[in-house]
């Protein structure tokens, strides 16, 4: 389980332009800033959890329109927090029908270490291994072949969106930034896209080559981080997650 920084924009880093050009103009909505969160899972057997979006706000919208397979909830600062941890433990989290203990790994977000998560956590028999700081590309295996092809799926469709729309208007004739509502159809999308793009074999494999699923008799301790399994890079909007000094840039 991991939390991701996601934009309502995703312009291309990449444009073409003579060269010499004072300026180079990238076509947008002028909402570069406002930003979600996506909580993405995955289980060690390669099925993928119900993703889940936090937006801005404190209450939800009456025409917000939420796919079935995606969750959506509202944080004042769009961020997850311990109340949004224990939402995602009870909305996204499956339970293990043979009642048998299982294993959640996650990092050491605050959020994730609190003892009301932690309690909630040993009441559903789930015992946690937590990355330490930094280790997290080594570690996740979102990180290793799930968030980046996750964002590039978005990406994708924001500027298939920018291309050929539907795109809405402001009384002054100026483009809307996409809505609420389309967002949310693109990470279900995106996400479903995954399964077709990932195998379950491939989420299977990540697994062990961070360590965690392997054997334990010693069988499977060379697949721990092989070279095999390159690790899918992220982009740069992953160092971009909020912090409390951060202030507000949505309305």
């Amino acid at each position: 389980m991991d939390e991701t920084p996601m934009r309502f924009e995703l312009p291309s880093s990449r444009t073409l332009e003579f060269s010499g050009s004072r300026t180079v103009p990238v076509k947008s909505c002028g909402a570069e800033k406002r930003s979600f969160t996506v909580t993405l899972a995955v289980a060690a057997d390669g099925k993928k959890l119900p993703p889940s979006v936090i937006f801005k706000g404190v209450r939800t919208p009456r025409d917000l329109a939420v796919p079935d397979t995606v969750r959506v909830s509202f944080h004042k600062k769009r961020w997850m927090d311990e109340k949004g941890v224990k939402e995602w433990i009870l909305t996204c989290l499956p339970r293990n029908p043979r009642d048998k203990r299982s294993l959640l790994v996650w990092d050491s977000f605050r959020a994730h270490l609190t003892e009301s998560v932690k309690a909630d956590l040993q009441r559903r028999k789930i015992d946690v291994a937590v990355i330490p700081g930094g280790l997290t590309p080594v570690l996740q295996p979102l990180d290793k072949c799930l968030k980046k092809p996750f964002k590039d799926n978005m990406q994708r469709k924001y500027l298939n969106c920018m291309m050929t729309g539907p795109l809405e208007y402001t009384p002054a004739g100026k483009k809307k930034a996409p809505s609420k509502n389309l967002v949310l159809r693109w990470v279900k999308q995106s996400w479903e896209e995954i399964r077709e793009e990932i195998p379950e074999e491939m989420v299977r494999r990540s697994f062990k080559t961070c360590g965690i699923s392997n054997a334990l008799d010693g069988t499977e301790d060379d697949a721990f981080y092989n070279d095999e399994m390159p690790e899918v890079a992220d982009d740069d909007v992953e160092d971009e997650f909020e912090t409390d000094s951060e202030e507000d840039d949505d309305d």
